[in-house]
């Protein structure tokens, strides 16, 4: 749920990164809403089965910006620019593009900052300085 409201709050941010489960979740959640206003519609505004109502038509279009901010997001999460979306046109480019939604993210910092929390490799555990690799462990025989 914490994924749908930041979805909703960064809805015209198209910079920045999210990571899988910030795209993922949001978009496994939006049909089940659409579903339930679905069947609100039905029971309100006695709209049949197989129409779209309005509350569906409403919930839609004000999904359209942070749904596509939000798949842009993710592609710069895994390195690659916002202008990726566009292969969506021809059809076959969706494909790709749920492929690159299902890897993981970059660890480390790209050209759209940092990763984020639920990407980086090293939640949970304390920050620390990086290590010197030109110098000796300190228990090291080495001098």
């Amino acid at each position: 749920m914490k994924h749908l409201i930041e979805a909703w709050k960064r809805y015209a941010d198209f910079s920045g990164r999210s990571s899988r489960s910030a795209y993922w979740w949001p978009f496994f959640a939006t049909p089940i809403i659409v579903i339930i206003l679905g069947g609100i519609s039905a029971s309100v505004f006695g709209t049949a089965s197989d129409e779209t109502g309005p509350l569906e038509s409403i919930y839609m279009l004000a999904w359209l910006c942070p749904g596509i901010a939000l798949g842009i997001r993710r592609l710069h999460d895994i390195g690659r620019s916002g202008w990726w979306s566009l292969i969506a046109l021809t059809g076959i480019g969706v494909i790709v593009l749920i492929f690159w939604a299902c890897r993981s993210g970059d660890t480390e910092v790209n050209a759209w900052g940092p990763p984020s929390e639920s990407t980086r490799s090293d939640r949970g555990k304390p920050q620390s300085r990086p290590p010197d690799y030109g110098a000796p462990a300190p228990d090291s025989p080495i001098s």
